[in-house]
């Protein structure tokens, strides 16, 4: 993955640069911003697992923005449908086609808000763009943009208006 040029200790100074920008501005537990950020490099994905107002969101917002990466929020609810997270189809009369209108999954870095609060059909579009690096809107493919990276944010299971969801092996990280 890496160019033979670039050194262990260049890579551990990035990482050291961008843990203390991250902290400069969140006051919450190096350790937990460092396994996440080990989880981006390694091309993975991560579950947040927390009470509400914690930082969660703050935290996944921060760190797109330190990376420099295109971010997009789906708030997850229980009315919330795959096409509303990947996208549709709608038809233009003034060009007398169908066309592809992307969803909010079309960006390198997302925040799956409160994924559990959503039914498992939905949870389901999410959890296949990730491990499939592309969806499919009305019977056609779409590759996601590189690098895709989705930290998923969830409250525990005893909180009312949650439903279970599935802890798939590609997931990088689970924190608590």
């Amino acid at each position: 993955m890496f160019s033979d040029n670039i050194s262990i200790d260049f890579i551990r100074s990035k990482v050291r640069a961008i843990v203390g920008e991250i902290l400069s501005y969140y006051s919450g537990k190096e350790e937990v911003i460092r396994k996440i950020l080990a989880a981006v490099l390694a091309g993975g994905h991560v579950l947040l697992e927390d009470k509400p107002g914690v930082g969660k969101t703050f935290l996944a917002k921060l760190m797109a923005k330190v990376l420099g990466l295109q971010f997009s929020r789906i708030q997850f609810t229980p009315d919330l449908l795959p096409s509303d997270i990947i996208g549709t189809k709608v038809w233009r009369p003034s060009e007398g086609k169908f066309v592809a209108m992307m969803g909010p999954i079309f960006a390198n870095f997302i925040l799956a808000d409160e994924i559990n609060r959503a039914p498992p059909k939905t949870q389901a579009a999410l959890l296949e763009a990730m491990e499939e690096l592309q969806v499919t809107i009305e019977g056609e493919t779409y590759r996601l943009p590189q690098p895709f990276i989705v930290i998923a944010t969830q409250n525990p299971i005893e909180y009312e208006g949650t439903y279970h969801c599935p802890r798939p092996r590609w997931i990088g990280s689970c924190l608590r």
